[in-house]
């Protein structure tokens, strides 16, 4: 895996967090209620603090190999409160992100990934039990713009950390498996024993501690994680104005990142204010009035800058060049297909066959290819020849289908995306494809690339 896109995939799985001091003596022993209270467009200040050391885990050419990695990153936006659920929790939020500085090192390369101007309005929405989406509702974002501002403990989730239940000093509860795998960015958790204690009251503003361990899946493989969190609720604002994690996280290697093994601290600061020069009422009424799926889906553009299409968040992006980008899909912790794409080099004057393209890829499939399932022409929204062909064979002993696409314009320029899976994930893979097919869109970039012929892609093999 390109050790460049590992580290942005880092940067959306960990956490940062400052350890928490010892509470003091209680000034009261009566039960106080820490319901939070919100108003729909309240704003917020947000400033979130993040650092990260220790290793990154790579299997390279079927030998383990540790890099030393470190992340250093500061977010601050502002934030707008848009809807709450049935508890009062919020829902909805708008946010403006005015500084999202972040510097990632890896052995003895370093990288400053940023968030482009016009992606700097971000909306947050959150399901029912579902950890929170952020999306551009202007324009899709990549993926590292999205690794890089959907970090653990976010300002949407802070509600939750809180006692459902009035408590007196020293009184605990445990924090449920949804509140931990949604503070930290984990796909689901097994087991848990983090458990909160509240703490002494002073000036209006009431301390909590909570720590233990956590068991749970991020990309499809196990993870450890000993945690620590101290937080403040203000009574008088009835809301948590201050968050610090710290998270010991080892992390097996995954089909999609690399393994962990770090330490973590995050701090988020979150301040009450009365307007926002960014979140104007203007602003604010062009938003979407709820999350559609062409803002969900993140945007990819090509090394060579040729050309660019959406994909759904269960791609993941984990390897690109000018020769080949490799995409992974994941679907509830499971690895299901594999993607490859390539611009073939030169320009064809006269369109590839639909009998030519059936040709090629039984060429490239060699002994694996069985049989052809089918082979169709179509054109995709931008007018554009698409070329499909499915085909299934058997490699290792297993039933592969392949589904290879060949999309050329009226210039001649071409884009090979070839997809792979094992027969019986069929159903599961579904029309994964299609969008990717369907918005793939050239540009006039001039940019030169190396880019090869499609050749057979390596079957997806579940562990």
């Amino acid at each position: 895996m390109d050790s460049s896109r590992s580290v942005h995939v880092v940067l959306a799985w960990v956490l940062l967090i400052w350890a928490p001091g010892e509470l003091g003596a209680a000034d009261s022993a009566a039960k106080q209620s820490l319901k939070s209270r919100h108003t729909i467009g309240e704003l917020t200040r947000v400033e979130v603090a993040l650092q990260v050391g220790g290793d990154l885990k790579l299997v390279v050419d079927g030998k383990p190999q540790d890099l030393p990695m470190s992340v250093i990153a500061n977010l601050k936006y502002d934030e707008q409160l848009l809807a709450v659920d049935e508890a009062d929790r919020p829902r909805r939020t708008l946010r403006y992100y005015d500084d999202t500085r972040a510097v990632i090192k890896v052995d003895q390369g370093g990288e400053k990934p940023k968030l482009d101007d016009a992606h700097r309005l971000i909306a947050v929405e959150r399901a029912a039990g579902a950890a929170p989406v952020l999306y551009c509702p202007t324009a899709a974002l990549r993926r590292e713009e999205l690794d890089l501002i959907d970090v653990p403990g976010g300002s949407l989730l802070v509600d939750d950390l809180l006692p459902s239940e009035p408590v007196a000093f020293g009184e605990s509860w445990k924090l449920s498996d949804q509140t931990m795998a949604s503070l930290l960015c984990l796909d689901a958790v097994s087991w848990t024993d983090v458990t909160g204690v509240l703490g002494e009251t002073t000036d209006g503003i009431v301390e909590i501690a909570a720590a233990g361990s956590v068991n749970g899946a991020a990309g499809g493989v196990g993870t450890e994680i000993e945690l620590k969190a101290k937080y403040r609720f203000d009574l008088a604002r009835g809301r948590v104005v201050y968050l610090a994690l710290l998270i010991k996280e080892k992390r097996a290697v995954g089909h999609i990142g690399p393994g962990l093994d770090t330490v973590a601290k995050l701090i988020v600061s979150m301040t009450p204010i009365g307007s926002s020069r960014h979140l104007t009422p203007e602003v604010v009424a062009k938003v979407p009035p709820a999350l559609a799926p062409v803002l969900a889906a993140l945007d990819y553009t090509a090394v060579s800058g040729q050309f660019r299409f959406p994909y759904d968040r269960r791609w993941y992006l984990t390897a690109d060049d000018a020769k080949l980008a490799i995409l992974r899909l994941m679907d509830q912790g499971e690895l299901v297909a594999q993607c490859n794409v390539s611009l073939l080099p030169g320009e064809k004057k006269s369109p590839v066959t639909l009998a030519e393209f059936q040709r090629d890829v039984q060429t490239s499939l060699g002994k694996s290819f069985g049989q052809f399932t089918s082979a169709s022409q179509s054109q995709n929204e931008a007018g554009y020849q698409v070329l499909r062909v499915v085909a299934r064979g058997v490699v290792s002993e297993l039933p592969i289908e392949w589904v290879y696409y060949l999309i050329q314009d009226t210039a001649g320029k071409r884009v090979s995306l070839a997809f792979t899976y094992e027969q019986e994930l069929s159903e599961r893979f579904a029309q994964a494809d299609r969008a990717m097919v369907q918005r793939l869109r050239m540009t006039d970039a001039t940019v030169p690339t190396a880019a090869k012929p499609p050749t057979a892609v390596q079957p997806v093999v579940q562990q």
